[in-house]
């Protein structure tokens, strides 16, 4: 069966072609009885990345853009505090001022991959249901039985994950599952009913498991399904009305007894923060029997050599960083092996090193441009002689020694992360930079390990947001990268020689569910009165915090609600919780402004209207939906 029919049935037919699935074409493979393992792992390939074979199944559009990961980053974190996009207005038109419009392209992205992964997950059950599969060769008639079982489960289970961010984002919602018919228009229903059914099958998922049961590496089960229905019960007085924070409670509780061991302090949280966004961060996931603790409980599978995306770690490492004011710099030659790499003061307290020469005219020639002269001893062009700030050593990264020029506004390399690609798309906002607790009036010290990949004052960077373009990047806010490339040690050093070489598209995972969100979680929900005590509350956050600082000094003796939440933001920046956290808080509209909300500098108050997202204009030109309140 097409994409191209199952699109029509949700109401935008005329905006999709056909996605050319790999490893599975239901186009060109009209018998796809002993398919089922391959047709199955296509709904995960669309999670992962944009479409089999580069090919993105929105047509007319970035693919990139239309992944999931970064939809729903463009989605949930762009229009508020923690970042901006610097390029492109007419793709994004005004989301980084927390004002969007139906058509513009983000839009449409951004509801067509949910409609599209809500699509491929009731189609796979439906063909399961119509018996279109065969057992394996040699399969048990129980066996395979079971293999169709947990397959649905699975496809539920992201079928959820979808709708619980349909329901963060629209409040008239195309609502479809397994019994909705091929080819028909889903019916467009209330937040609060689709709030219940959603809610209702997830519960009949987690019922249906046996305790303990973890799946594969890379696929979801029991710790995910639950840990998205805590999410959505979490928002339950936004969605529904309904304030079920015990719900949320409760199967918070159920994943951390499961998952709360081992790891970081047995609390089942990995040894380090760096090392869940790295390349080798799959050892974390679970599932994955390469680590003692699991604290990834979803992920977008990225491997190296078969699965590369745009979006995840890729899109996380290049959005942000470029290569700026920085170059290696030259040495001081020399032919006495003894002062090789010593440190010395040269000229004005300028450090610089010695760098032993073994050929002779290797030391003639890097001596010659050291003096500016050429071999004749005349002096060299300007554009052939060393700039002073290229001998400066003005730092040392994986035994590389690097200098910056003094007129440049931001100082970085893509070298420090390991990264092939370089965009400078993105900039952080003074008001989430501030949330970080700093050691210095410049906020360019912390003892918080989460943003020792960032680059602030002390790398040339403002913390200020004069503008939100990409021409001023490197002088409109501070870059706050979170993923690298390099492969990390279990004490969250930088494992260089078990790191990749620099490529544009990494393999890093994307966490999109982590055990450190449950345990946040379950101390919200603890606040709110639906379980537990504050003295756990308290203990679960303090958990994040020592992890965060590396040591005790940084406990909290009590908790209130707003530590919490602040708490919250800097454990999860760009995990794609940001934009539902605040309207969950009552602070989008009112409360709490940052630079550029609402299209001023400083911030202004937006209208109520604005916690929902219209259905794009291209949908709702081809299709009889009602549009969201407001729009």
């Amino acid at each position: 069966m097409s994409l191209g029919v199952a699109a029509t049935a949700l109401g935008f037919s005329a905006c999709v072609d056909d996605l050319d699935r790999e490893p599975t074409n239901p186009n060109e493979i009209t018998d796809v009885t002993n398919s089922m393992d391959r047709v199955f792992a296509d709904i995960y390939l669309n999670f992962s990345t944009f479409g089999a074979a580069g090919n993105s199944p929105v047509s007319g559009f970035d693919g990139g853009m239309a992944s999931f990961q970064r939809a729903l980053f463009i989605a949930e974190e762009l229009p508020t505090d923690e970042a901006s996009w610097l390029w492109d207005p007419s793709s994004y038109g005004t989301i980084n001022y927390g004002v969007v419009v139906p058509t513009i392209d983000a839009v449409f992205g951004f509801y067509s991959r949910l409609m599209i992964n809500i699509t491929l997950c009731n189609q796979f059950i439906q063909s399961v249901d119509n018996g279109t599969y065969k057992a394996a060769e040699g399969e048990s008639a129980e066996a395979f039985e079971a293999r169709k079982a947990e397959y649905k489960r699975q496809a539920k289970i992201l079928w959820g994950g979808c709708y619980y961010y349909m329901l963060s984002f629209y409040d008239k919602i195309p609502y479809a599952d397994e019994n909705t018919p091929i080819g028909s228009f889903p019916a467009q229903l209330p937040r609060a009913e689709v709030y219940a059914n959603v809610t209702s099958q997830l519960e009949e998922i987690v019922a249906s498991y046996a305790p303990n049961q973890v799946p594969a590496y890379g696929f979801v089960g029991l710790d995910a399904a639950e840990a998205i229905l805590a999410k959505i019960y979490l928002n339950g007085e936004v969605f529904a009305g309904r304030a079920d924070y015990d719900k949320c409670y409760a199967h918070c509780d159920n994943i951390i007894k499961r998952l709360g061991k081992g790891g970081f302090e047995n609390t089942g949280l990995a040894p380090s923060y760096n090392g869940l966004f790295g390349f080798d961060n799959d050892k974390y996931v679970l599932g994955n029997s390469k680590n003692a603790c699991n604290e990834i409980i979803w992920t977008l599978a990225q491997d190296k050599v078969n699965l590369l995306s745009w979006s995840g770690a890729s899109f996380l490492i290049a959005g942000w960083i470029g290569t700026n004011g920085v170059e290696v710099t030259v040495p001081e030659p020399t032919q006495d092996q003894s002062l090789d790499g010593v440190i010395f003061d040269g000229p004005k307290g300028v450090k610089r090193y010695y760098k032993y020469f073994a050929d002779a005219k290797e030391y003639k020639d890097a001596k010659n441009q050291w003096d500016g002269k050429d071999d004749k001893g005349q002096d060299l062009p300007a554009d052939k002689k060393y700039k002073e700030w290229q001998i400066n050593i003005t730092e040392t990264i994986n035994n590389i020694h690097y200098s910056f020029d003094p007129t440049a506004k931001g100082w970085i390399s893509q070298q420090w992360y390991n990264a092939g690609g370089v965009w400078k798309c993105m900039v952080a906002r003074k008001s989430f930079v501030r949330k970080f607790e700093w050691n210095d009036p410049e906020m360019s010290i912390s003892d918080d390990v989460r943003v020792s990949n960032w680059q602030t004052s002390s790398h040339g960077f403002t913390a200020e947001n004069p503008s939100l373009v990409g021409d001023d990047w490197g002088g409109n806010g501070y870059l706050a990268p979170k993923y690298s490339n390099w492969a990390y040690n279990e004490d969250g050093t930088i494992n260089y020689a078990g790191s990749p070489e620099p490529t544009e598209q990494v393999g890093g995972d994307y966490a999109v569910i982590r055990l450190a969100e449950i345990y946040l979680t379950a101390a919200e929900a603890a606040l709110k009165g639906g379980g537990g005590s504050e003295a756990e509350a308290l203990k679960y956050v303090n958990y994040i915090r020592r992890r965060a600082y590396g040591d005790h000094d940084h406990d909290w003796t009590s908790l209130t609600m707003n530590d919490l939440r602040e708490e919250r933001c800097r454990e999860l920046y760009q995990e794609n919780v940001r934009r539902t956290d605040l309207i969950r808080w009552n602070l989008w509209c009112t409360g709490y402004t940052w630079e550029w909300k609402g299209g001023v500098a400083n911030g202004t108050n937006l209208p109520e209207y604005t916690k929902l997202y219209p259905i794009p204009s291209r949908v709702m030109s081809s299709s009889n939906f009602e549009q969201t309140t407001g729009y």
